[in-house]
């Protein structure tokens, strides 16, 4: 079995039409929409590629009308974009956006997945970076109790892939707009138990 896994769209169809890879599922790690100029187009290809969806904090910036929660670096942008995309997508798209799980379980290929957007536990704005030097004790700690074998995040914009214990953490960074330095759309594929 093969598992295409996506993350942080963020408006940008191109980089979502990039993406050539064959797969029997499909999981989106959220923040589908914000920043790029087509939400409405993204947001459609999604609904129709896959039902294995997460909440993103975009995602819930635009389907709830909170706020984003991001650093300062981003804020205006976010802002800004929020007004722009609210503007395109209609009531029943933001309702499809708002009412996302935080926290989605499933088995599939014989494995037990976790999907969420920024943390295990459900938070959509925690980050948990690969740079970060606490990054094994945090990731212990957000994945104690888990009953699943692989867990994977997104919001960093960052590829990680870590082993913590029995469980596999995986952030397969940004399709919409990557932040490692490589402006290529990222995404991970998982196929019988290997992760790429």
């Amino acid at each position: 079995m093969k598992i295409l896994v996506i993350s942080d769209i963020h408006g940008n169809l191109a980089a979502l039409n990039a993406i050539r890879e064959d797969a029997d599922m499909i999981f989106c790690l959220g923040d589908i929409v914000n920043y790029g100029p087509y939400p409405k187009d993204c947001l459609e290809r999604i609904r129709n590629l896959t039902n294995l969806a997460v909440r993103g904090n975009h995602d819930n910036a635009i389907g709830r009308g909170m706020d984003c929660g991001c650093s300062v670096r981003y804020k205006t942008l976010s802002d800004v974009c929020k007004k722009f995309t609210t503007g395109i997508i209609n009531d029943c798209e933001k309702e499809y956006l708002g009412n996302l799980p935080v926290v989605l379980t499933i088995e599939a290929g014989g494995a037990k997945f976790l999907l969420s957007h920024g943390s295990p536990g459900g938070d959509i704005y925690k980050y948990l970076r690969a740079d970060d030097p606490n990054i094994e004790h945090e990731l212990q700690k957000e994945t104690e109790g888990l009953n699943a074998d692989f867990v994977f995040i997104g919001h960093t914009h960052l590829p990680m892939i870590r082993k913590i214990k029995d469980i596999t953490v995986i952030n397969p960074g940004s399709v919409g707009q990557p932040r490692d330095g490589n402006p290529k759309a990222s995404y991970a594929i998982w196929e019988d138990g290997h992760i790429e």
